[in-house]
């Protein structure tokens, strides 16, 4: 079985949405969704979903936390950790227990793509910035939190799970999961929220955050990294 864990705070206008594509997946899975203090009806509707779907109030502050706790709760054999805003191709859970029947796959992800806004179709810019993700997931099996990463149960605690770190934590794990073994590229894509991209600038949201990357691989302290990107992009979703 797959546990679908998801990170929150303040997502009221999507949780739902996000929650029920999962059940409304042949593949069996359970749900934990853990909430961060949110101020909205969050909790409340993911609580009126009932089993399979479980509410887990984070008890530690950052994602690699809330990761890490639900994960201990978790029934499954799989867990998959999915943002809110990000949305899994048609029969997505199937397609992850297709990759894992290979015992040698440890886990994997997969391949991006930014959803198109109410307007048409997203910026050219974003575009360009998806197919060179797009390229990079292809090559180097490296899978930020955006697209849905996958690992086996006994992998993830192995590996010691996810770092319980300001920010970057997701490239903190995807370093970790490439360590353990082969990876499973998904060529199927996840649907990626533009929604931050739009509002702050495509530009802009890429120059903040390839300078965040390059500082992490440098070494650079993530209590730094969490200042700088906060001081660039605003934390707060609409």
């Amino acid at each position: 079985m797959i546990s679908a864990i998801i990170p929150t705070w303040n997502e009221e206008p999507i949780i739902g949405t996000a929650v029920q594509a999962l059940l409304d997946e042949p593949t069996d899975c359970e749900v934990l969704v853990v909430d961060g203090g949110s101020r909205d009806r969050t909790a409340q509707i993911v609580q009126a979903f009932g089993p399979p779907v479980r509410l887990v109030e984070q008890a530690s502050r950052g994602r690699g936390a809330a990761y890490n706790q639900a994960a201990a709760l978790a029934r499954g054999d799989i867990f998959l950790f999915l943002h809110a805003d990000s949305r899994l191709p048609t029969s997505g859970l199937g397609l992850i227990e297709a990759a894992l029947r290979m015992p040698w796959v440890v886990g994997g992800g997969f391949l991006p793509t930014f959803v198109e806004t109410e307007a048409g179709r997203a910026p050219t810019t974003l575009r360009l910035v998806e197919r060179a993700w797009q390229l990079r997931t292809t090559a180097f099996r490296w899978f930020a939190g955006d697209q849905a990463p996958f690992i086996r149960r006994d992998g993830f605690f192995a590996c010691g799970g996810y770092p319980e770190i300001r920010l970057a934590e997701d490239w903190a794990f995807a370093r970790k999961l490439r360590a353990l073994g082969q990876l499973a590229v998904i060529d199927r894509p996840v649907q990626v929220s533009a929604r931050r991209h739009l509002r702050n600038g495509v530009l802009k949201t890429l120059l903040v955050t390839g300078s965040v990357e390059v500082m992490f691989r440098a070494g650079v302290e993530p209590s730094f990294l969490a200042w700088w990107y906060r001081r660039w992009l605003p934390r707060e979703r609409d």
